[in-house]
């Protein structure tokens, strides 16, 4: 058979798994429950963990609801843990001392992996809630991420942070790409494991918790390999929601998902994956995690695979002639950023944008060449409010 033949059709079974098969996979384990769910009886003590780096603009409304979640008061603790902020982050944290938040005051920065291993090391609590600053809890959410951990064999449990603002010139895309994610993400803790944690809301057993290199990108996926290392389970609990705002401007979605990609790498390089004993996570680690980094790679396989084979077949030609159109639309949305108003031109830019950001951040990632100092994403509208209970 013809190499070039060969090469495409390898690339576009490939991509055609990680995109579609395994995901339908994922979303029909998910209409056929099967795990069992254990209940709390004694509420386990909770530190919530809220790093920060020049949050004065939503802060605020995080640390009141914080202070307003539906969980024993005596059970909880709010930690903001300041990674050298230069704004009035700290001075807002400062003045919620008297209901029982306390400030860690790093005064120098030294990127989110030190400053969440330090906040373990000062917390009490023997489960952690790790949060993003600009992540609003429904009350009960905490609960219900707790709940999970009724279950001996589960070391992680993370929920929906859902995107609250409609202000992106790309949400449909972004919203459409969310919605297959979650669906997979119930169907995957049937299965077995979640592939890691939203960032923005999960806790975690404490004795679980291991000290992160401070160097580490992404901090959340690595805690989450560790989880499974250890012989435990990282669980989703679709009904534990949170809101949060996307993210405005393309610029900014890209730069966040290229750092996303080379954490991804980072931490592939270093092992943090499942342990081979566990066929079932190893498995979907590969399908839903390693295979789908590569997605650009397999793009520019068929891309290149078509180019050659519409020399000699009629039938690639039309392949390429949609493959160039799918190239134009993306680049298109790229420079009138009002074409991204229109629902397939939006889907079309969003996966266009994201596999260029994943194929940079890859390299950068195996480059080392991605810092570790964070600053926390801009988002589009108002600060979000937890949404009241459904």
């Amino acid at each position: 058979m013809n190499a070039w033949l060969l090469l495409f059709c390898f690339a576009t079974a490939v991509l055609a798994y990680v995109q579609f098969v395994y995901p339908m996979v994922c979303i029909l384990a998910a209409l056929v429950p099967t795990r069992r769910r254990a209940t709390i009886s004694d509420w386990p003590c909770v530190s919530l963990i809220i790093p920060a780096f020049n949050e004065e603009s939503v802060l605020l409304t995080k640390l009141r609801n914080a202070l307003a979640i539906d969980y024993p008061s005596d059970r909880v603790e709010v930690l903001v843990a300041s990674d050298g902020s230069t704004d009035g982050t700290n001075d807002i944290a400062r003045t919620f001392t008297a209901q029982g938040v306390r400030l860690l005051d790093f005064g120098q920065r030294r990127g989110k992996a030190s400053v969440v291993n330090d906040a373990v090391g000062a917390s009490v609590g023997e489960i952690i809630c790790l949060c993003d600053a600009n992540v609003m809890f429904r009350p009960d959410a905490l609960k219900l991420l707790v709940g999970q951990l009724a279950d001996a064999r589960i070391g992680a449990s993370t929920g929906d942070v859902r995107l609250a603002s409609g202000d992106s010139s790309f949400g449909a895309g972004e919203r459409l790409y969310y919605r297959i994610e979650r669906s997979m993400q119930v169907g995957e803790s049937e299965l077995g494991s979640l592939m890691g944690v939203d960032g923005g809301m999960y806790v975690v057993r404490k004795s679980l918790y291991k000290l992160l290199p401070p160097d580490t990108i992404l901090d959340d996926f690595v805690i989450a390999m560790q989880v499974l290392r250890q012989g435990y389970r990282v669980v989703y609990e679709p009904k534990a929601i949170a809101t949060e705002n996307g993210t405005p401007l393309a610029r900014q979605e890209f730069r966040r998902r290229v750092r996303i990609t080379a954490g991804a790498a980072q931490s592939f390089l270093r092992g943090a994956w499942p342990s081979w004993r566990r066929p079932v996570e190893c498995w979907q680690y590969v399908s839903h995690k390693a295979a789908r980094w590569l997605t650009p790679v397999w793009l520019i396989a068929i891309g290149v695979a078509s180019v050659s084979l519409a020399r000699d077949y009629q039938e690639f030609r039309a392949l390429l002639a949609g493959e160039l159109l799918a190239v134009c639309v993306g680049v298109l949305a790229a420079v009138v950023p009002a074409s991204r108003r229109i629902w397939p031109v939006a889907v079309i830019f969003y996966f266009a944008m994201s596999q260029v950001a994943m194929l940079l951040g890859f390299w950068k990632g195996l480059c080392g060449q991605q810092g570790v100092a964070w600053t926390p994403t801009a988002r589009g509208g108002a600060t979000p409010r937890a949404q009241p209970l459904a």
